[in-house]
């Protein structure tokens, strides 16, 4: 019988799509276990003994170095740090380009993510404030802007490939649902199909979840 390393509960969410882009990079077995956070999630076995509140992404590591017990995790930022640790892979070693990577890391988790999110929640509620709407559509043109300026002089967010840019990308993947036109931004759309053409984003993303 196969052993898989790690446990992966997550959704089509680019939170959930973080996470597999990562362990497609990795190159390590894992068992996905897809979470339909709308039905009964304590009918999904060991899932709410990982992730208490409820939330995807979470993990189980079987494989720990050590050989102790399992690892359990949720929060999107705190596996992928983990998982790039344990590995070896795609978080720099060297202290300043570590520092730079582990920043975008967090600027993706805190302000990237939950910016984007709020907007896609606001348009799609028809009864949403306009005021709301242009305020979270600004906010997030700023924030691409950002991105295509940083871009436009590296070839990646932390000028190396890493944990930052996979967390990113899923984000800017729908892009069409947050309003946005990617071709507006030049430096980020090379980076955006760049990141589209890699092998493991692309066995990321042809999972069924």
């Amino acid at each position: 019988m196969v052993r898989f390393m790690i446990d992966v509960f997550c959704d089509s969410s680019p939170n959930g799509y973080k996470i597999l882009i990562l362990l497609e990079e990795i190159g390590i077995r894992y068992r996905l276990v897809s979470v339909d956070l709308s039905g009964d999630l304590a009918s999904i076995p060991g899932f709410l003994d990982v992730s208490p509140d409820g939330r995807i992404p979470a993990i189980v590591d079987h494989g720990t170095k050590s050989g102790g017990e399992s690892v359990l995790l949720f929060e999107s930022g705190a596996i992928m740090l983990y998982l790039a640790e344990q590995s070896g892979q795609f978080l720099p070693r060297n202290s300043a380009s570590r520092i730079e990577a582990l920043k975008w890391l967090f600027w993706q988790v805190s302000n990237f993510g939950p910016t984007l999110g709020q907007l896609m929640h606001f348009r799609g509620d028809p009864e949403s404030p306009a005021q709301v709407l242009d305020y979270f559509l600004s906010q997030a043109k700023r924030l691409y802007q950002f991105l295509d300026r940083e871009l436009g002089h590296r070839d990646y967010i932390a000028q190396e490939y890493s944990i930052a840019d996979m967390a990113i990308y899923p984000w800017i993947a729908i892009h069409e649902n947050q309003g946005l036109n990617i071709p507006d931004f030049p430096n980020l759309m090379r980076w955006y199909f760049d990141m589209e053409d890699r092998e493991a984003v692309e066995r990321a993303y042809d999972l069924k979840i």
